[in-house]
């Protein structure tokens, strides 16, 4: 009885082998996609204005910051200057991008007789044409609140809030985007042979710059890394699918992984049935990806749920996937 007592533990832990094998092999993988913005605008929008009305915070306010110990004021960091080069780096931004034919940085412009005391916009007819332009952004508020650690780590952290408003001419909403994040720096970001007045500079700098530049991503359509899980094997042909899907060349790891589909071995099917669905993500095919995903999950005879959890996860990423490539053919134009 023993005997087989034993036999059976061997078989069942066989098979919870046999199921992980097929996780046991995934891998992430970093590719590019992209990511259509928060707002379709006409295709008739060709001028972009952008001017800076953040004026929560004076320059007679000295910028403070915590260094672990206590509160310290700054008065060579300026918050004109800090929310300047905010709306100078998204200005900067959509000029490299080229969405639209002109970008003016009209981060100066005395703009506050445009608004009501609760912020609203008074005349948008007047906006546009004061600016000439199309659309107008406004950085409305920007705040820092800047931790800096000088411990064994030296890490710096950087918590900061924003808002936005954009008014599109013929359009009688107004849009507000409010941000709110963390930015960490290290001692790669802020090296500890600096000052600390220094390194606070730079790193004021670089949220400034940063933070414009992320708005503009929000603003159009762009180009992003996502990473992505994909199934490896010792197969010779599935590892030759690989090398090609590294190199991006997804026409020829699809061609192979389609072929893999049909393996005799249900591991190798389900491999190649999930990274097909990848392939079809890659050539703009998430529905497809879908299906082969379905069918990645039902090649899996045994009880594998993480397998099915991955399956699950991917489902609805390409779900989203779909209204994000049907709102990005909306926004995309032939420049």
């Amino acid at each position: 009885m023993k005997i087989v007592g034993n036999i059976v533990l061997l078989l069942f832990a066989a098979l919870n082998l046999t199921s992980c094998m097929v996780t046991d092999f995934s891998k992430t993988l970093r590719v590019e996609i992209m990511k259509p913005g928060i707002i379709t605008l006409p295709n008739s929008i060709d001028t972009i204005a952008l001017v800076n009305r953040s004026f929560y915070f004076k320059d007679t306010i000295p910028f403070k910051y915590f260094n672990g110990r206590v509160i310290i004021a700054d008065t060579t960091i300026k918050f004109k200057a800090i929310s300047d080069t905010c709306v100078s780096a998204l200005a900067g931004f959509l000029k490299d991008e080229g969405y639209f034919k002109e970008v003016v940085n009209d981060r100066d412009k005395p703009v506050n007789k445009w608004f009501f005391s609760n912020g609203n916009i008074n005349n948008p007819a007047e906006i546009f044409q004061k600016t000439k332009s199309d659309i107008c952004i406004f950085l409305d508020f920007l705040n820092f609140n800047v931790a800096a650690f000088y411990g064994l780590e030296d890490v710096t952290t950087n918590l900061v809030a924003l808002s936005w408003k954009i008014a599109i001419k013929n359009d009688s909403l107004i849009y507000q985007y409010n941000q709110v994040d963390t930015l960490i720096y290290d001692p790669v970001d802020s090296p500890v042979i600096m000052s600390g007045q220094k390194r606070l500079q730079i790193l004021v700098n670089n949220s400034s710059q940063y933070l414009g530049k992320f708005f503009g991503t929000k603003i159009i359509p762009n180009w992003v890394q996502v990473d992505r899980l994909y199934y490896k094997s010792n197969n010779p042909n599935m590892i030759l699918a690989e090398k090609y899907a590294l190199e991006n060349d997804w026409l020829k790891a699809a061609e192979i992984w389609n072929v893999q589909t049909k393996n005799k071995n249900p591991k190798i099917a389900a491999k190649a049935s999930f990274n097909m669905a990848l392939a079809s993500e890659m050539e703009g095919k998430p529905d497809i990806g879908i299906d082969w995903l379905v069918r990645s999950h039902e090649f899996m005879f045994q009880n594998n749920e993480e397998h099915r959890a991955n399956c699950q996860r991917y489902i609805t990423v390409l779900a989203l996937r779909k209204k994000e490539i049907e709102k990005l053919q909306q926004q995309l134009r032939n420049n």
